[in-house]
């Protein structure tokens, strides 16, 4: 039954780590842009995003982080499996340090910002940075999923 635990709690975390990927590059591609599109003002959409967003985003994130810890604690007598988790965990703690050290503070300053004036260049190529490097982020997370999915492959293979 271990076993099969071990296998399941690996597709669940590998299913939220999608969902979370989906999710990001979802809001990159056709959210965000708009947030920059016309600074002061559009600066606005961020604000009447936010709770609905951290409402979504911040179980999501506790699931991935839990169901990861959980994959490392049930395989760990597995050691190609355990580093592959061991991995994805250290994936996800770098775009977490990345988040709160830069992303996080960065959208907050942004969007506490007055909606009022004209056109700000300078604002709009500030956005235009967040959302570049967010991409940096999607392809963390795109290793971090991957490396889970190495994970399951492997448990097939152990079985």
């Amino acid at each position: 039954m271990l076993k099969k635990r071990s296998l399941y709690i690996l597709l669940f975390n590998s299913l939220l780590f999608g969902v979370m990927l989906g999710a990001g590059i979802s809001e990159a591609l056709f959210v965000m842009p708009a947030w920059f599109k016309a600074p002061p003002t559009s600066l606005l959409l961020i604000q009447e995003r936010a709770s609905g967003a951290m409402s979504f985003w911040i179980p999501l994130q506790m699931a991935v982080l839990g169901t990861l810890i959980g994959s490392l604690v049930l395989n760990w007598r597995a050691p190609a499996r355990r580093m592959l988790i061991a991995g994805a965990l250290g994936v996800y703690a770098l775009v977490w340090v990345a988040t709160g050290a830069w992303f996080a503070p960065e959208i907050m300053s942004l969007s506490s910002l007055a909606a009022q004036g004209p056109y700000d260049a300078d604002l709009a190529a500030r956005g235009g940075r967040w959302l570049q490097l967010s991409w940096g982020r999607h392809v963390l997370l795109a290793c971090g999923w991957v490396l889970v999915g190495t994970a399951i492959s492997k448990w097939e293979a152990a079985s």
